[in-house]
C-alpha cells in the first residue's frame, strides 16, 4: 500500500546575489527531532542553514531573505547551484520501503547520490540498515525565463510505501497467522538485524545477525572516508551463500596497507579501504561497493571519470574489478564496483606507464658539446593509452645535460613505440642515461633502467682538423730551427723569425733550419710561411753575390 507524506514548506527565491548555498558537513543526528511522514518514515534537517523544523514541527527549507540563518536573498539568475544533504529521510521499519519526492517547481531537482528521486520508478530504497538517506537539491536557473524575485518552488511532497505489497490474510493461510488474524512473529522476508559503529570517519564496525543466505544484504556506511574526505565509501552490498551472523570491520586509508603488495604499474591510488571479517573464510559470493568522489578531487588527478577503477588484492595479486559510473552530479561522481569477495581495495586513476624495452647509443665516447643519439623502443605497461606523452633522456645521477631533446609518443596499453632522442653534454665525465618523463614508470626505489653509458671528454678547442689542441713543437719552424755549427753561415726562417748568415754564404731554409746537408731531414716550407721581409732579404743577398762575381771577373790580373 502507499502512504502519502506530509507537505514540507519550501521557499526558494531567485535574486542577483553572488552567494549561493553555503558548504556544510552533511552530518545527520539520528536521535534529533524529525517531521514524521508515517510510523516508520520521517524527515530530518541536514547540517545546513536552509533546512529546519518550524514551530509546527514540520520540515521547512528556506532560501529567501526571510530566513534569518543566512545572509543571501536567494540564488543567482542564470546559474547552477547545489546542496548535498539538504535534509534526510529516516527509516525505522523492519522491512524494506521506498520513498520519492513530488513537486511542481521549475529548475529544481531533488537527488540522492546525484540521481533524481522524483518518481516512483526512481524512488530511493529504505532498509533497516540504510535508515538515513541524504537528499540533496540541484537548482538550474538557466532552464526557464525567470527574473529576480521569482519563486522557483513553494512546496514538496514526500511519499513513502513498502517495497512489497501486503498480501491479504486468510484464516489458516500461509501468512504465518494461526487463523485468528494474529501473527506468530515469524517473518521469513525480514532482513538481518544490523549494528554499525563509527569509531571515527575512516572506521566502521559492522555486526549483522540472521543474514539470509543467497540474498543481498546492504550495509550503509554513511560516507566512510577512504583516507581523504573527498573519497567516500557509502554502501557495501554482498550475497552470503549460507545464512548466519556476520561481523566485519571496514577501514579507509590514504596509504597502502603494509600487508599488501604495491599496485601494478599505471595504477595511481587516491585511497585504499579494507574489509576484514572477524571469522575469515566467509562464504561471500558477490560484493558491491558504492563510492562517491568529489569532482574537485577528480580534476586534481587529471583523468576522466571513465579512467577511474577499483582494484582488489587477491591471492594472485591485484585485479581490476568491474567498475562503472552510476551517477554524475555537479559536485560528485558515484562509482559502483562489483567483486567476488572482500579484502583490500584500491580506488585508483588509471594512467600510462612507459618503460624502455631496448636501447642503443650512437657512440660510447663523445666530446662535450657533441651530439649523441639514443634510439629506444618504449613499452606501455600501464592501464591507459599514452597520447603524445613527452619523453627525454636524462642522466641517472641527476646531473644536467647541455641539451636534452624532447619527443612525444603514442602507445596503447601493452603496445610499443620507437623514438630517437639527441642529447649533448656540458661537462666531461661518465654518464648513465635513463628515460625521463611524466608517463615513465615510477618504481618504488626511484631507480630506472639504464639505457646505456657514455664517456664525455673535454671540448675540441684546437685548430687541428682532428679537433685536438696543438702543442709547442707541432707547428712549422719551431724553436729547434738552429744551425748545426757556429761558422756554417746557415740561415733559418720559421716561426721563431731568427736569421744567421756565415762566411760561407750558405743558406738553409726549412723546419729544422739545419746546415748539415742531410737532404732526407729537410722539408720544404709551405709558401704561406714566407712574408715580404723574407723575400726582400733573399733578393738583396742574390744581388750582392752577382755584383761580387762581376767585379772579380773585370779585375786586372
Amino acid at each position: 500500500m502507499s502512504s502519502r507524506g506530509s507537505t514540507a514548506f519550501f521557499a526558494l527565491a531567485v535574486v542577483g546575489a553572488a552567494i549561493l548555498f553555503a558548504v556544510s558537513t552533511g552530518a545527520v543526528v539520528l536521535d534529533g527531532p524529525t517531521d514524521p511522514i508515517t510510523d516508520d518514515v520521517a524527515l530530518q534537517p541536514g547540517d545546513n542553514p536552509y533546512a529546519y523544523l518550524d514551530e509546527d514541527g514540520e520540515l521547512a527549507i528556506d532560501v529567501t531573505e526571510d530566513n534569518p540563518r543566512i545572509d543571501a536573498e536567494g540564488v543567482n539568475v542564470d546559474a547552477v547551484a547545489a546542496q548535498e544533504a539538504l535534509f534526510y529521510i529516516t527509516y525505522d521499519g523492519n522491512a524494506s520501503a521506498e520513498a520519492w519526492i513530488e513537486h511542481e517547481g521549475t529548475g529544481v531537482t531533488f537527488v540522492v547520490n546525484g540521481e533524481p528521486v522524483e518518481s516512483p520508478e526512481r524512488a530511493v530504497r529504505l532498509t533497516p540498515e540504510r535508515d538515513a538517506v541524504p537528499v540533496g537539491v540541484e537548482i538550474d536557473t538557466r532552464v526557464a525565463e525567470i527574473a529576480p524575485g521569482d519563486r522557483l518552488i513553494d512546496e514538496i511532497s514526500v511519499r513513502a510505501r513498502p517495497t512489497e505489497p501486503e498480501s491479504p490474510e486468510e484464516p489458516g493461510g500461509d501468512d504465518g497467522s494461526d487463523g485468528d488474524g494474529e501473527s506468530d512473529g515469524l517473518d521469513p522476508t525480514a532482513g538481518p538485524t544490523a549494528s554499525v559503529e563509527r569509531p571515527d570517519a575512516t572506521h566502521r564496525e559492522v555486526e549483522l545477525l540472521s543474514v539470509v543466505g543467497g540474498s543481498e544484504t546492504e550495509v550503509d556506511l554513511r560516507g566512510l572516508h577512504v583516507g581523504d574526505p573527498s573519497v567516500r565509501l557509502d554502501d557495501l552490498t554482498f550475497v552470503r551463500e549460507s545464512p548466519g551472523d556476520v561481523e566485519f570491520a571496514v577501514r579507509g586509508r590514504t596509504d597502502r596497507p603494509a600487508e599488501v603488495p604495491p599496485v601494478p604499474p599505471g595504477v595511481d591510488p587516491i585511497g585504499y579501504y579494507t574489509v576484514e571479517f572477524a571469522e575469515p573464510g566467509q562464504p561471500i559470493a558477490e560484493a558491491t561497493a558504492e563510492i562517491t568522489v568529489d569532482r574537485e578531487r577528480l580534476e586534481e588527478t587529471g583523468v576522466a571519470p571513465e579512467r577511474f577503477a577499483v582494484y582488489r588484492e587477491t591471492d594472485v595479486g591485484w585485479e581490476r574489478v568491474e567498475t562503472r559510473v552510476v551517477g554524475a552530479g555537479t559536485e560528485t561522481v558515484r562509482f559502483r564496483a562489483v567483486s567476488e569477495g572482500f579484502s583490500a581495495f584500491a580506488v585508483a586513476a588509471e594512467r600510462p606507464a612507459l618503460a624502455p624495452a631496448e636501447a642503443s647509443l650512437s657512440d660510447d665516447q663523445v666530446r662535450a658539446g657533441e651530439p649523441l643519439t639514443v634510439a629506444v623502443d618504449i613499452e606501455n605497461i600501464g592501464r591507459a593509452p599514452a597520447r603524445d606523452a613527452e619523453l627525454q633522456v636524462a642522466a641517472s645521477n641527476g646531473e644536467s645535460l647541455a641539451t636534452g631533446e624532447r619527443v612525444g609518443v603514442d602507445v596503447a596499453p601493452g603496445g610499443t613505440a620507437s623514438a630517437s632522442v639527441t642529447v649533448r653534454f656540458d661537462d666531461p665525465g661518465e654518464y648513465d642515461l635513463v628515460l625521463a618523463g611524466e608517463a615513465v614508470e615510477a618504481r618504488a626505489t626511484d631507480e630506472r633502467p639504464v639505457l646505456g653509458s657514455v664517456t664525455v671528454a673535454d671540448r675540441a678547442d684546437g685548430p687541428g682538423d682532428d679537433g685536438t689542441k696543438l702543442t709547442d713543437g707541432d707547428g712549422v719552424g719551431a724553436d729547434s730551427g738552429s744551425g748545426s755549427g757556429d761558422d756554417s753561415g746557415s740561415e733559418s726562417v720559421g716561426d721563431s723569425g731568427s736569421e744567421s748568415v756565415g762566411d760561407s754564404g750558405s743558406e738553409s731554409v726549412g723546419d729544422s733550419g739545419s746546415g748539415s746537408g742531410d737532404d732526407s731531414d729537410e722539408t720544404s716550407p709551405e709558401l704561406s710561411e714566407f712574408d715580404l721581409g723574407d723575400v726582400a732579404g733573399l733578393a738583396a743577398l742574390v744581388g750582392i753575390v752577382l755584383a761580387t762575381l762581376f767585379l772579380v771577373r773585370r779585375a786586372p790580373r
